[in-house]
């Protein structure tokens, strides 16, 4: 029974994100605060005990990822429409993951099945995209604590990250598909 409790872990972080949506845009900027912070942990617990105990499951590989963008994606939508974070940069954000997730379903059904592995670059853009909404959602509970300067340079910081990311996934399934594609001719 405890071999589950990474993708229970999973899916409370993937629960928590219409909650975390709702409380930005209601102006609950501590109570979102602390339920971003609790779901962030659960990322944390649930990758260690799946890695330590060997209780990887195929499930918890697609849940996982579709979790963080869950909650990065409510999240920042919500610090949007609450005015908190650039329009340019959701749009960002938003046109990054759809990319990523057709990307990966195109492949699985044109190429061969897609095992969902992020890459380095890809886990600091998620890691940037956390600290950013931290960060906002730290300056909107207490906002004598956060500089305007440490906003806006998270702002082009996770930028960088997302545009660097987004090219790297689809030069890596552009690869891929070309070496499929050959060995098939071969």
């Amino acid at each position: 029974m405890l071999r589950h409790l990474p993708n229970t872990l999973t899916l409370l972080r993937l629960l928590a994100a219409p909650p975390i949506a709702w409380l930005i845009a209601h102006e609950q900027a501590q109570m979102a605060l602390w339920l971003f912070l609790a779901a962030g942990l659960t990322d944390s617990i649930d990758g260690y005990l799946a890695k330590r105990f060997g209780w990887i499951s195929r499930l918890g590989g697609w849940l996982d990822p579709l979790a963080d963008k869950t909650l990065i994606l409510c999240a920042t939508a919500a610090l949007a429409w609450h005015g908190d974070l650039p329009l340019w940069l959701f749009a960002l954000i938003a046109m990054r993951d759809i990319v990523i997730v057709w990307g990966a379903v195109a492949f699985h059904f044109n190429y061969a099945p897609l095992r969902a592995a992020p890459t380095l670059l890809g886990k600091m853009t998620m890691l940037a995209q956390v600290l950013m909404v931290l960060l906002l959602l730290v300056a909107n509970a207490y906002p004598a604590h956060v500089p305007m300067l440490a906003v806006q340079a998270a702002f082009v910081a996770t930028a960088i990250f997302l545009v660097s990311s987004g090219i790297d996934y689809v030069r890596r399934w552009r690869e891929k598909a070309r070496r499929l594609t050959k060995e098939k001719l071969t």
